[in-house]
């Protein structure tokens, strides 16, 4: 009987999946809290199913294969790897990108520094990075390493940084809504509180211009999730008129962007609905889970992405960084070698 209880909860929590709730439902907030733990059910099922199959208990086995059929076709796309073309087709060019959270500076810089080093990443964005965290890191070598600069280091969660092996340009955009260049921690009446989401231009040698658009939402708050809500919103609307105005210009938006792939928010932003494809999802192996890293095996959901138009993704993945509570995460992409004529090289 305790198994079968168990199993409808977690077809209830499975069905949550599918349901954009309105922000000003009173359950709004536990919606979408369930959402998050969507990912958890499966290996529920499975070892109800195991536990129901050793008993003998034919009923429970059945209500637990079904459930576990359930999410075994929700993991499929994040373990299948979708078929692509052989490494170095026309001659494309490699760009390394990597986000970390550094939980208000409590990041360890020396580990930072030694995670630019293994990864030797063209771009990083740092969220979460207050002023005063900037010495050590430069003082561990991670200016030096990358030494293009754009965005800005703030207090109360709200600095975000992009650095850069290559020269760089911020980029005005009035299009940016509720995810704007600038956050506040104290917003004017009538506001919402925001990180700042910088846009940047990068000029990859022998590629096109590349934008980077390094993202930290305002997180699902347990009495209101309409800004979490509204600023993903925003998030997708300047990412389909992005891809809309110039459909072969790459673009990549990564960090802390506090969803996983089974809050709608962020699943309208993907493929083949949405602009986007998740990093993740393309690399097969399941995707990474990056929160909360405080201890062995602890990560348990995938808030942390690399999301990409116009681009190959050919490696990525999760590194632990000592001291934040996020996982860092990485991805590898490939961008069309530039025409000389200076247009863009269509083998996408």
């Amino acid at each position: 009987m305790l198994e079968l209880v168990v199993l409808a909860l977690g077809a209830a929590v499975t069905a949550l999946r599918w349901w954009d709730v309105d922000p000003a439902r009173p359950l709004a907030p536990l919606v979408v809290r369930a959402q998050a733990l969507v990912p958890l059910v499966g290996p529920l099922a499975l070892l109800l199913l195991l536990r129901a199959l050793v008993a003998g208990a034919a009923g429970p086995a059945a209500a637990a294969g079904a459930l576990l059929a359930v999410h075994a076709a929700l993991a499929l796309p994040g373990w299948w790897v979708a078929p692509g073309a052989p490494d170095g087709e026309r001659g494309r060019v490699r760009v390394r990108v990597a986000a970390v959270n550094t939980w208000y500076g409590r990041a360890d810089a020396a580990a930072t520094a030694a995670l630019v080093r293994r990864l030797d990443p063209d771009v990083l964005a740092l969220v979460e990075v207050p002023p005063a965290a900037l010495p050590a890191l430069e003082r561990a070598g991670v200016a030096a390493a990358l030494p293009h600069r754009a965005g800005r280091a703030a207090d109360d969660g709200v600095g975000t940084l992009v650095l850069s092996r290559w020269p760089l340009e911020e980029v005005a955009d009035e299009r940016l809504g509720s995810l704007p260049a600038r956050g506040s921690a104290e917003p004017p009446e009538g506001g919402e509180r925001t990180s700042d989401n910088p846009v940047v231009r990068l000029r990859p040698p022998g590629a096109p211009p590349v934008l980077v658009r390094a993202v930290h939402p305002y997180y699902p708050a347990l009495r209101d999730v309409g800004p979490w809500r509204r600023q993903l919103r925003s998030l997708d609307r300047w990412a389909r008129e992005q891809a809309a105005e110039a459909p072969a210009a790459p673009f990549v938006v990564l960090g802390d962007l506090n969803a996983t792939a089974d809050h709608p928010p962020l699943r309208r932003l993907l493929a083949p609905r949405g602009p986007l494809v998740l990093a993740g999802r393309r690399l097969g192996g399941g995707r990474p889970r990056t929160w909360p890293d405080v201890g062995p095996a602890s990560a348990l959901l995938a808030l942390d992405h690399v999301l990409v138009h116009g681009l190959r993704v050919r490696a990525g993945g999760a590194e632990h960084v000592p001291g934040t509570d996020h996982r860092a995460v990485w991805a590898d992409l490939e961008a069309p070698r530039a025409a000389r004529t200076g247009t863009v090289d269509p083998g996408l």
